[in-house]
């Protein structure tokens, strides 16, 4: 149950801000588009707090679905803020999260006979395996079966709705693939991560009790980056939503929208928005960045927004740095002449993030940077602990705890135990349950402590003590419980990553970090400086850009996305003489605002 009095005090806080305050009392269905900075998971939280107090009475409660496990956990700690914890009134997790836990787990078995009742989440390995042969059987020739299935991923994610005349009527080649891919991997008891929202939506569909049962126990559904969450989530909203009477409440931003290779489009939500009975809010201000970073955003997106800071805001820095080279003439110029300059004005190492296209741009500054003594943290796929994933930031944070954590007394570990507990067992766990994941959580952290590992043998003995049995009796299909192999590998002094178990932890005296990600991992995150490095004309917009013209609006969100991320301070590195267009624009709203 929220608190009233923590519950009442947030929308207080919202009052000076009227387009926050309408979304948060708003009792109809309901769209708001939020920018960047502008507030938008404060609202979320508040909108769900209140409801739950008001307008959703006992045993009912409310699901939120939001874009991957680290935006999940991280409303779910401010939903904490407010007296509100995850229990079975109140669902927070992914689209493929909701799918299973509240639709497929329950009803399957009534429903989808050829669905066994131990069925598994496909391995990576598993789901080639089935391309392979489903290609063997449909198609039969000499191409790469798995260049085929590119092709096939984006149909089945597009088209939901497989009672539609288009599913067999546009590329009827692709929709027998999909379909004996899917029947290979049944044969296995499997299903895999497109499977889940997809099964979910067919069901619901074809089966009217089941959206009266969710709408029964949900009669509130709360959707966060809306933008991101594809085809298969808009029609599970549109059936529960228009059909079976759930309030919809939709947060989002059609500009930040960045994820088309997972079926992302942004036009899903600007079509809700404009949908008869939607009351859509526009959230004006921009809480983050300063005056100049705001105007400068407006130039890299090539739209006006009318987005505005409040009043007293600084006005920010926009620096342009042209470098004669390439992109390691830019990586050493950034490594060895801007990071010291910043370092010396007292910017925290940590409160700086240099991001790039991709993680080969993120190579050449990852090297200099190490060579150099700093300190770093990736946010890309060389990352050692994926942002977006639950078990990964529960290993970082023991090892935290293990390196020095301890002495902060036991808030931070029933923090850890938790997570670990929802991490094997959901929300449904009785108490001698839980009790025994605690035990094995502290037995091994204490011993830990004494044990003097580096990162690599520490992170063996996690997956040897903790990670196998926890997986033999893990109840969340949907956790990637591989993810900690890729830490031993990366760890290892064979690929030069041994460290101490204290740098992996980051509490080393002094061991702030420098953050490398690139654009697409920076979303939703926030520092006090941004060095957009490479903003060359052959990376963004790349070739590939270039081909079709929703690409290159896709790509030029995506620059978008990182000129927001600052909030006192945008510094965009370049080539000389091959610059991107939009570092053009860039400067010349700049130079003569």
């Amino acid at each position: 149950m929220s608190d009233r009095r923590l519950v009442d005090q947030a929308i207080r806080e919202l009052a000076e801000n009227p387009e926050q305050y309408e979304a948060v009392r708003e009792k109809g269905h309901c769209v708001v588009l939020a920018g960047p900075g502008s507030g938008k998971t404060k609202t979320l939280t508040t909108a769900m707090a209140r409801a739950l107090l008001e307008d959703v009475a006992e045993p009912r409660g409310i699901a939120c679905i939001t874009y991957n496990n680290e935006c999940a956990i991280e409303l779910e700690t401010r939903m904490a803020r407010l007296g509100v914890e995850t229990n079975d009134r109140v669902f927070i997790g992914t689209v493929h999260g909701f799918a299973l836990s509240q639709i497929i787990s329950p009803y399957a078995r009534c429903v989808l006979p050829e669905l066994p009742n131990d069925f598994r989440i496909a391995t990576r390995e598993e789901c080639r395996q089935s391309v392979e042969a489903a290609h063997a059987k449909v198609i039969n020739d000499r191409e790469d079966p798995h260049n085929r299935w590119r092709f096939a991923e984006v149909k089945r994610r597009q088209d939901v709705d497989r009672t539609q005349p288009t599913w067999h009527g546009q590329n009827p080649e692709l929709a027998t693939f999909i379909e004996a891919y899917e029947i290979d991997l049944r044969r296995r008891g499997l299903i895999d991560f497109d499977d889940m929202p997809l099964i979910a939506f067919r069901m619901i569909q074809a089966h009217p009790w089941i959206r009266q049962s969710l709408s029964a126990r949900f009669p509130v559904l709360f959707v966060d980056e809306y933008q991101d969450l594809g085809h298969a989530l808009h029609e599970l909203v549109l059936m529960l939503c228009f059909d079976a009477g759930v309030r919809l409440f939709a947060v989002g931003d059609a500009d930040q929208s960045i994820y088309a290779f997972t079926g992302a489009n942004p036009k899903l939500l600007t079509g809700l928005s404009d949908r008869q009975g939607v009351r859509s809010i526009r959230l004006r201000f921009n809480y983050r960045c300063g005056t100049k970073i705001i105007d400068a955003s407006m130039a890299a997106l090539g739209e006006e927004r009318g987005y505005k800071a409040p009043e007293g805001v600084e006005e920010g820095v926009v620096v342009f740095r042209s470098v004669d080279g390439n992109i390691n003439a830019q990586a050493k110029y950034v490594i060895e002449s801007l990071i010291p300059e910043l370092t010396h004005r007292n910017v925290p190492l940590e409160q700086i993030a240099i991001l790039y296209r991709t993680a080969s741009e993120g190579n050449e500054i990852a090297t200099l940077a190490i060579a150099a003594g700093l300190p770093i943290v990736r946010a890309d796929n060389q990352a050692l602990v994926r942002r977006n994933s639950r078990l990964s930031r529960l290993i970082e944070a023991c090892a935290q705890w293990v390196s020095g954590g301890w002495k902060e007394g036991n808030p931070l570990f029933r923090r850890l135990s938790e997570e670990a507990i929802v991490l094997v067992l959901g929300a449904k766990a009785s108490r001698e349950e839980r009790h025994a994941i605690q035990l094995e959580l502290v037995r091994f952290l204490k011993t830990s402590i004494e044990a003097n590992h580096t990162a690599h043998s520490w992170l063996k003995e996690f997956r040897e003590q903790l990670i196998h049995p926890w997986r033999l009796r893990a109840r969340t299909v949907t956790e990637d419980w591989n993810v900690i192999d890729e830490m031993i590998t990366r760890t290892s002094s064979s690929v030069g990553g041994d460290m101490s178990l204290a740098d992996f932890g980051g509490r080393n005296e002094g061991s702030s970090r420098l953050n490398l990600s690139t654009l697409h991992s920076a979303k939703g995150r926030e520092f006090d400086v941004v060095i957009l490095f490479a903003m060359n004309n052959d990376v963004i917009p790349s070739w590939r850009d270039q081909r079709r013209p929703e690409a290159l609006r896709e790509a030029r969100r995506l620059f978008y996305v990182g000129v927001t991320r600052g909030r006192k301070g945008l510094c965009v590195v370049y080539q000389k003489g091959n610059h991107s267009p939009w570092v053009k624009e860039l400067y010349d709203r700049v130079k003569t605002s």
